[in-house]
């Protein structure tokens, strides 16, 4: 399976870059469950380039107004949608949220929590779910 967790706009925060790049290191221990990648799009057009990457996989859009999933829940929703396609993109939006043709693209929208995060502290929050979830799937103890 392949997973890729996509989050537009720049993030200048160190603790976040710092934290991106441990989990997605620790992510790796992971690889024979699903392979595992941080894209991070800014530039121009965002939104155009996570259109175009989502073209060949299963896009959902992270929105506090999603589905509102549990630890347990994401993880059944990660294992079903990341084995049934290609590759499954969760996108983390930029200041201004998704634009229409995101929202038309996307198979939906789920919520880490129905309060609404910074762009870095969902990065790092989706991160740490897709650990935990991985983690559970491999038979490893997560601690609580």
């Amino acid at each position: 399976m392949k997973i890729a967790l996509i989050w537009i706009g720049k993030t200048r925060a160190a603790w976040a870059r710092a934290a991106t790049e441990e989990y997605l290191a620790r992510l790796t221990g992971f690889r024979r469950l699903a392979a595992v990648e941080g894209v991070e799009l800014s530039g121009r057009d965002p939104e155009a380039a996570l259109l175009r990457r989502a073209a060949g996989g299963r896009l959902w859009l992270l929105d506090p107004a999603g589905k509102c999933l549990d630890s347990d829940q994401f993880q059944r929703f990660l294992a079903r949608e990341a084995g049934a396609h290609r590759e499954l993109l969760l996108a983390v939006g930029g200041a201004d949220g998704f634009g229409p043709a995101a929202h038309a693209a996307a198979g939906g929208r789920i919520s880490l929590s129905p309060l609404t995060f910074s762009h870095a502290l969902a990065r790092v929050a989706l991160l740490e779910q897709v650990y935990r979830a991985l983690a559970t799937m491999a038979g490893h103890p997560y601690p609580h």
